[in-house]
């Protein structure tokens, strides 16, 4: 940076100085995926963990403009502390009372108690505002399905629709969750979303854009397609994302992803959030573990609207793939090409890994010239 430029820009002020500090005190032992908001105050980051992924600043900043001591260790103590696990109940039966269930972005190699609930979505344990870690059941000698069962009880127990719940017109419901009663997560209880389908008079439609957030419409052709652009609208601002997509019942009242069929006027909508989605995680994924094995997903568009996902394999390197329509083969000293995923599966070429959750494969480490020449005959152009 020139002198001119260091003369010029504007000065930082005292509140982005100590989110400096704080930024700084995160990287140094080991958290690089972070990122300051202004407008919340706070510092949003992947810690490995569901909860404490948000530090708020304002009262820490107070303190620390009154604190006459040592401002350096303040930041750090303050940062240890915001990370430190959060402690929980000692046994069963006084967590009980606590128990209830949230939904968030699906992940393995965490330490938070939790299993798939929907595609690239995972339901897990809170006690309180705190989730269970994988230690949780042998601690309490009380097994993962029993955990889970009582939580599901205590939820459907207080599952009542909050006063704040409105209507706009009949056919759209409103829900926002001011109190973080992880409402959004009530899509799982048994037979709950299908009692909605007489208040919004038609098979009910809901869309989860984010942990504090859920809209439930009928299932009719144009209000769906509306309300994805609506969630997708709130899905890429909010500061605490769940999914674009939107999920309904089927025939036995089991909570699925809405899936229209190719003529309705949402496919492409729900296409475009499915692979938005899938994006996301394996991102989230990524950037958790910091395995640099794991290769990135893309999320494109073509001129007509419809989305496709792509992730490029470097032959010869190690390299985990996430599962996405096209697969850019990057062979060294030649032209990266592209192939359906589809067809490496065919041609043998990969290995689903079970430890990671979205899943991954690995590709053959040296494939042969003929599977190589075999990919090439039927590259696509994107």
């Amino acid at each position: 940076m020139g002198i001119l430029e260091r003369l010029t820009r504007p000065s930082r002020s005292p509140r982005e100085r100590f989110a400096d500090q704080v930024l700084a005190e995160l990287r140094r032992i080991g958290v690089h995926d972070a990122e300051f908001r202004p407008t919340q105050f706070a510092i949003v980051c992947e810690c490995g963990q569901d909860v404490h992924s948000w530090l708020f600043l304002a009262k820490a900043f107070s303190q620390y403009q009154r604190n006459p001591g040592d401002k350096k260790q303040f930041v750090r103590e303050f940062v240890a502390h915001s990370l430190a696990p959060p402690a929980q109940p000692a046994s069963f039966a006084d967590a009980l009372p606590r128990l209830r269930i949230a939904l968030r972005h699906a992940a393995r190699g965490t330490r938070t108690l939790r299993r798939p609930a929907l595609p690239d979505l995972d339901e897990v344990v809170l006690c309180g505002d705190v989730p269970l870690d994988v230690g949780t059941p042998e601690r309490w000698g009380v097994g993962v399905e029993r955990i889970f069962a009582a939580a599901h009880d205590r939820t459907l127990a207080r599952a009542e629709l909050p006063a704040s719940a409105a209507l706009f017109g009949p056919s759209v419901l409103h829900v926002p969750d001011h109190d973080e009663e992880q409402l959004v997560s009530w899509v799982l209880l048994d037979g709950w979303l299908a009692e909605l389908d007489e208040q919004v008079g038609g098979r009910a439609v809901a869309f989860l854009p984010s942990t504090v957030m859920l809209l439930v419409c009928a299932d009719e052709p144009g209000l769906v397609e509306q309300l994805y652009e609506l969630a997708a609208d709130e899905y890429a601002r909010t500061a605490r994302p769940l999914s674009p997509m939107a999920y309904t019942t089927d025939d036995d009242g089991r909570v699925v992803p809405f899936a229209p069929p190719a003529d309705h006027p949402a496919y492409p909508a729900a296409a475009r959030a499915r692979r938005r989605l899938a994006t996301d995680v394996a991102e989230h994924q990524r950037r958790t573990l910091g395995d640099p094995r794991l290769v990135e997903a893309t999320l494109a568009a073509r001129a007509d609207g419809t989305a496709f996902t792509t992730a490029v394999w470097p032959v010869g390197s190690p390299a985990l793939l996430p599962r996405v329509d096209f697969v850019g083969v990057a062979v060294t000293g030649e032209r990266t090409f592209f192939v359906p995923w589809a067809l490496l599966v065919e041609a043998d070429l990969l290995v689903e890994e079970i430890d990671f959750r979205p899943a991954r494969f690995s590709a053959v480490p040296q494939p042969s010239p003929a599977s190589l020449g075999y990919l090439r005959e039927r590259a696509v152009r994107l």
